[in-house]
C-alpha cells in the first residue's frame, strides 16, 4: 500500500451518519473530514486533496449525482462512494456510469461499509501507482542513466546496488555537477519504494522563510498569502523517498525541525496544530564539506549522523579521464536529437582537447559544451573550432604535434595502435563523406583511393 493513512471526506446533511462513519473509518486508521453542505464540500476538496469521498444522495442544495459531478472537475483523480436509501439501486447504477467506484445503501452494515471504502482506497492506490510510473518513465528515458566504466563510477553502481533495497537514508557527496540526483533517482528506481513518489528539493534554491512551507505543507491563513492549504513535500513523499538536494545550504532552525521528521516520520504544518504520520526515505545530497561545517557551527552534527548512514562519494571527471569517451558519446546523440541534424562523433583533436581540460562543472558543463559545439559543428563531426575558448587555449599550447601525442597517449592507456589508428581513418572517412555530400565517388577521389575500397572501408567501419 502506498498511503499508509488515506484522507477520507465524507458529505452527509444527517450528523449522526456522519458522527458513525467518522468514528468507524477512523479506528481502522483512516484520516477523516466531514461536512453536513455540499457547497462546503466542494470547497474542501479544492483545498485539500482526499483520496476517497463518500457521499449521500438525498442533500439539500445538491444531490448526490451533482456532487459526484462536480466532484470530478474539482479533483478527478479522488475515488467517489456514493450512500444511497435502501432499495435505490437504479440511482446507484447511475452514480457509477457517472464516475462512483462503489454504493452501499443506508441503513449499512459496519463490516460491509469498510470491505468497500477498503476496496476504494486500493482503488486509489492502482491508479496513482499506474500514473505515477506512466509520468516517471516520461522524464527518465533509458539513456539519461549512469555513464561510466571508470573503477570509481562502478563503485559508485555498486554502492547503489546495495543500499537501494534497504531503508536506510543516504547521503551523496561530491562537487558541482557530477549526477548526485541521478545516483539518487537510481536507487529509488532500484528500491522497494519504485513505484512511490521521488520527490525532490534543492535546499539551495528556496530563501530559509520559504523552506519550511515547503517541507511541512501550510493551513489555509497561515501567513499572508496562505489562502489555500498546501500539503508539505514531506506528505507529498509518503511511501516512497524524498531528495534533498544541498543540504549543506539549510538553515539550522530549518536543520533541527527535518531531523525530528525523519526520527519521528511525522510532520505539523504550518498554522496546523494536527500531527501528521508520513512514511518517507530520506536521499541527501552535497557538494560541501559537512563536517567542516559542523566544526565551524554551520551544519547540525546530530543531522549528520541521521542522513550519512551510508555514504556515495562521486568523483569528479577530471579524476575518471576513461569515462570522458563515453559521456561524449552519450552527450552526442542527446545534442543531435536537440538540436535537430546528424552528429556523428568529435575529432581526435577535439577529444584530446576535452580530455585535458580539468571540468570545473564537471558532467554538467560536459554535456552543454557538446550541445553547444553541436550547434556550430559545419560537418557532421565536432572539431576543435568549435569548442569553448578556455578549451581550445588549454589545448593549444601542447604545440603541432598534438595529434602524435594523442596517438602515443592513447597507445599508453593500453589500445593497441591498430585500434587507435582505424579511429582515425574512420574519422577521415566521415569527413570525406561529409564535405562531398556523400558522393561516394568524390569522397574516393578527395582521398586518393578507389570507389570500391571506399565502399569496403564503410562497410566495415558501419558508415552507410
Amino acid at each position: 500500500m502506498i498511503f499508509k493513512s488515506h484522507m477520507i471526506l465524507i458529505v452527509d446533511d444527517e450528523k449522526s451518519i456522519l458522527f458513525g462513519l467518522r468514528a468507524a473509518l477512523q479506528k481502522e486508521g483512516y484520516t477523516v473530514r466531514t461536512s453536513d453542505n455540499p457547497q462546503e464540500a466542494l470547497k474542501m476538496a479544492g483545498d485539500s486533496e482526499f483520496h476517497l469521498i463518500i457521499t449521500d444522495y438525498n442533500m439539500p442544495g445538491m444531490n448526490g449525482l451533482e456532487f459526484l459531478k462536480r466532484i470530478k472537475e474539482v479533483s478527478p483523480q479522488t475515488v467517489l462512494i456514493l450512500m444511497t436509501a435502501y432499495g435505490s439501486e437504479k440511482l446507484a447504477i447511475q452514480a457509477m456510469k457517472e464516475g462512483a467506484y462503489d454504493y452501499f445503501s443506508k441503513p449499512f452494515e459496519i463490516d460491509e461499509m469498510r470491505l468497500v471504502v477498503a476496496k476504494a482506497c486500493e482503488r486509489f492506490n492502482l491508479a496513482w501507482q499506474k500514473k505515477n510510473l506512466e509520468e516517471r518513465f516520461l522524464v527518465e528515458p533509458e539513456s539519461d542513466r549512469i555513464i561510466g566504466t571508470s573503477p570509481q563510477i562502478n563503485q559508485v553502481k555498486e554502492k547503489i546496488e546495495q543500499v537501494a533495497k534497504s531503508e536506510i537514508t543516504v547521503l551523496i557527496q561530491g562537487e558541482s555537477g557530477t549526477g548526485k540526483e541521478l545516483v539518487a533517482e537510481a536507487i529509488q528506481r532500484k528500491s522497494n519504494r519504485a513505484t512511490g513518489p521521488f520527490v525532490k528539493l534543492n535546499c539551495a534554491a528556496l530563501p530559509e522563510n520559504l523552506i519550511e512551507s515547503e517541507l511541512f505543507g501550510y493551513e489555509r491563513g497561515a501567513f499572508t498569502g496562505a489562502a489555500v492549504r498546501k500539503r508539505g513535500k514531506f506528505e507529498l513523499a509518503t511511501g516512497g523517498t524524498m531528495f534533498l538536494d544541498e543540504i549543506g545550504d539549510m538553515a539550522l532552525n530549518t536543520q533541527a525541525k527535518v531531523l525530528r521528521a525523519i526520527q519521528e516520520q511525522e510532520v505539523e504544518r504550518l498554522g496546523g496544530v494536527e500531527t501528521i504520520k508520513v512514511d518517507v526515505r530520506i536521499i541527501a545530497a552535497t557538494h560541501q564539506d559537512l563536517k567542516k561545517l559542523i566544526s565551524t557551527g554551520g551544519f547540525r552534527e546530530d543531522l549528520f549522523y541521521r542522513i550519512n548512514v551510508a555514504n556515495i562519494t562521486i568523483a569528479p571527471i577530471r579524476e575518471r579521464q576513461d569515462d570522458i569517451l563515453l559521456l561524449v558519446d552519450h552527450f552526442v546523440g542527446l545534442a543531435a536529437k536537440k538540436v535537430g541534424r546528424p552528429i556523428k562523433g568529435v575529432s581526435p583533436r577535439a577529444i584530446q582537447a576535452l580530455k585535458s581540460y580539468q571540468w570545473p562543472g564537471n558532467v554538467r558543463q560536459l554535456q552543454n559544451i557538446i550541445e553547444g559545439a553541436s550547434v556550430f559543428a559545419k560537418n557532421e563531426l565536432i572539431d576543435l573550432d568549435n569548442l569553448p575558448e578556455e578549451i581550445r587555449l588549454g589545448f593549444s599550447s601542447e604545440g603541432s604535434n598534438a595529434p602524435i601525442e594523442w596517438v602515443l597517449r592513447e597507445i599508453e592507456k593500453g589500445n593497441g595502435l591498430d585500434q587507435v589508428m582505424e579511429s582515425i581513418e574512420k574519422e577521415i572517412l566521415v569527413r570525406a563523406l561529409n564535405e562531398t555530400s556523400g558522393n561516394q565517388s568524390q569522397a574516393a577521389s578527395k582521398l586518393g583511393i578507389k570507389r570500391g575500397t571506399l565502399q569496403y572501408k564503410m562497410k566495415n567501419y558501419r558508415l552507410g
